[in-house]
């Protein structure tokens, strides 16, 4: 009966020690911002829909797709980028200026595509680019 509760322990710190070495996000994805104003990003699967919907205003998320001039932002997605690409073929990375989105209505910036650049990127392409999108 012991060995039973010493196989149980040592079979569950096992798997509790997996668990704690994986990294459940893919951060491999980086947005570099060369420009010289501050631009937020947001992205979409929904590919050949490239219009912009009221979800997509990334000013709502605490500035968390914020990026300063001459930074670099990791793009973290829970699971693997992979497994993604197995479902849609196409990312939409969408760019924005922030002085329009801090000064102009959301509506007003979906109606008219006020985006400054708009990335339309295969598994291949982020592969070929080593995860790496630079604005502009």
């Amino acid at each position: 009966m012991e060995k039973f509760g010493y196989r149980t322990h040592i079979i569950l710190l096992c798997i509790l020690f997996i668990f704690i070495q994986c990294d459940p996000w893919d951060s491999r994805m980086k947005i570099a911002n060369n420009s010289n104003s501050t631009v937020y990003f947001n992205y979409s699967f929904a590919f050949p829909d490239t219009t912009l919907r009221l979800e997509d205003n990334p000013v709502t998320s605490d500035d968390f797709y914020r990026i300063q001039s001459g930074e670099t932002v990791t793009n973290p997605i829970m699971g693997r980028w992979e497994s993604k690409f197995d479902i849609y073929d196409t990312l939409m990375i969408f760019i924005f200026d922030e002085t329009t989105l801090k000064n102009v209505p959301w509506d007003t910036i979906m109606k008219n595509y006020m985006i400054l650049k708009r990335y339309d990127l295969s598994l291949e392409d982020l592969v070929r680019m080593d995860w790496r999108v630079t604005y502009p």
